[in-house]
């Protein structure tokens, strides 16, 4: 298993929507709303680096309302 943790700042106004649709994704086992650089604070686990390229491809960036992104890739997951 993959752990990684993505942050994610969002459009202004855009803060819900984005929190939402990450909440419906099976990957997403915490969505948090954070204050700070970023907005959100998503745990994100799946069997794979190369599952984790395919889920930030095809199910984050291509939200509408996500400005940017930093992915932190866990390297000691037990």
């Amino acid at each position: 298993m993959e752990t990684s943790y993505i942050l994610i700042k969002t459009i202004h106004g855009k803060l819900k929507i984005v929190s939402s649709k990450l909440k419906t994704y099976e990957e997403a086992e915490e969505v948090h709303e954070i204050y700070g650089r970023y907005d959100i604070i998503a745990k994100i686990v799946v069997e794979s680096r190369d599952e984790l390229k395919k889920f930030i491809q095809n199910k984050i960036l291509i939200l509408e309302g996500i400005s940017s992104t930093e992915s932190l890739v866990v390297f000691d997951d037990e």
